[in-house]
């Protein structure tokens, strides 16, 4: 019988590599490879979400959708589905027919069914006479008024151009009325320009065209770059009022062109912020008498985290999407020209900059806009901003909330820093009734 020698063992000296068997180099190639494509896709779909996340507040609104469904309607009211647009308080309009039709709806008055809200119907305003809301889809109109000026309220206005930097840009030109409470400002001059927000039109401004009217202030409801007949920027992005707030520029510049001595800009939402960014910029500060700002946006981080979290965005995506948009490679990824100035757009920028009284309204149940960064820039400037919040409000509702509240405020405001002299207290508010009768040539179009 053969006895094997045992083999010596074999002693690697200090630096030697170990040899490795070929499977388990096979393997780790293998290990490696998976590890780097796994790398590479987790990388791409990070790039992919950021890119989708980062471009979804930048295009213009697409086509307006139905997010009502009215069950049964009757003389006196109607019966919707219970949604979180059809709960909301106050007054609200819903439209059919593409706009032929537009009814207003007061407040919630009972819940004929677990899953159904009722809500008096307090007019209607239609294209054609005779007509009359049907069971089936319908779109909400927190604008509540339909149709223009003159439709809505029988304000007799002219359709103007505006020449800003990219093009004419169609506005609503409502000169003042011309009755004693009117004499203030009229005499002075005074020209208020609108800025309606993000995805919205001119028809934001027909809540408070009355009462500018009434106080005898010019009113210009301007469009902006993108907008529906409105000239277009080269990339046709939005720039979350980076780039619109020429055109709000313009727009001062046209009502001193035509006989303004001093101005008051209004916006709502990143109407407001477009407002905020002119008044900070604009080369006719001397000439802006005041700010009135509608849940303004005024901190976009604030804002767009918001809604990334909301869709449970993490961390990474949220902020390769801001880096996206306020970087100039990155803006080139969302097809930005430029990159967005979001280091210009917060509460304590505005702050340090801010020169003129501001009229702040914010409503607190909004969750479009967070109100915290309105709270804060008036707390950094008490000696310009007035905060007024509404508790009940969502997000630019403040005037369907409270009518007649929201316009004493607004109309005191103007009083103090303008010098009308009116005796707001006395003023009946709001100046039109939110179930005032259809106008003559009344119109369901939100224009």
């Amino acid at each position: 019988m053969r006895t094997r020698t045992p083999r010596r063992p074999r002693i690697r000296q200090a630096g030697q590599a170990v040899p490795v068997p070929s499977r388990w180099r096979g393997a780790g190639a293998i290990g490696l490879a998976g590890a780097g494509a796994s790398f590479i896709a987790s990388t791409l779909a990070l790039g992919v979400g950021a890119r989708v996340m980062a471009r979804i507040p930048l295009l213009p609104a697409g086509r307006e959708k139905s997010d009502a469904v009215v069950r049964a309607a009757f003389v006196d009211r109607v019966h919707l589905d219970a949604t979180p647009e059809t709960r909301r308080p106050g007054v609200l309009a819903i439209r059919q027919g593409g706009g032929a039709l537009s009814a207003r709806l007061g407040a919630v008055t009972g819940h004929p069914t677990p899953t159904t809200v009722a809500r008096p119907l307090l007019a209607l305003d239609a294209d054609r006479p005779g007509a009359r809301l049907e069971a089936g889809a319908a779109s909400t109109n927190g604008y509540f008024w339909a149709g223009d000026p003159m439709t809505a309220h029988g304000l007799v206005f002219e359709e103007v151009d505006v020449a800003s930097p990219v093009g004419a840009m169609p506005a609503w030109l409502v000169p003042p009325g011309d009755d004693e409470a009117a004499d203030g400002a009229r005499s002075h001059g005074t020209w208020a320009v609108i800025v309606h927000g993000h995805g919205a039109t001119r028809g934001e401004s027909l809540r408070l065209l009355p009462l500018l009217h009434r106080l005898g202030i010019t009113a210009l409801a301007i469009t902006y770059r993108n907008d529906a007949g409105a000239a277009a920027s080269a990339d046709r992005m939005m720039h979350l009022g980076a780039a619109e707030w020429e055109d709000a520029e313009a727009a001062v510049a046209f009502a001193l062109e035509h006989g303004a001595r001093r101005v008051v800009l209004i916006g709502l939402s990143m109407g407001g912020g477009i407002a905020l960014r002119t008044s900070v910029l604009s080369a006719h500060r001397e000439q802006i008498a005041a700010l009135v700002l509608d849940s303004p946006a005024v901190d976009w981080h604030d804002i767009l985290d918001h809604h990334a979290r909301a869709l449970k965005a993490p961390r990474p995506l949220r902020a390769l999407a801001l880096w996206m948009m306020r970087s100039p490679w990155g803006a080139r990824s969302v097809r930005l020209h430029e990159p967005i100035a979001l280091e210009q757009m917060h509460a304590p920028f505005y702050a340090e900059h801010l020169a003129h009284p501001t009229l702040l309204l914010h409503a607190m149940a909004d969750t479009t806009v967070p109100p915290a960064p309105s709270a804060v820039l008036a707390h950094l400037r008490p000696d310009l901003v007035r905060f007024e919040p509404f508790a009940q409000a969502t997000h630019t509702r403040e005037w369907n909330t409270d009518p007649e509240r929201c316009e004493r405020i607004v109309a005191g405001f103007l009083d103090e820093v303008l010098g009308l002299g009116i005796d707001v207290e006395r003023l009946v508010l709001p100046v039109r009734d939110p179930a005032a009768p259809p106008q003559e040539r009344s119109s369901g179009r939100r224009l």
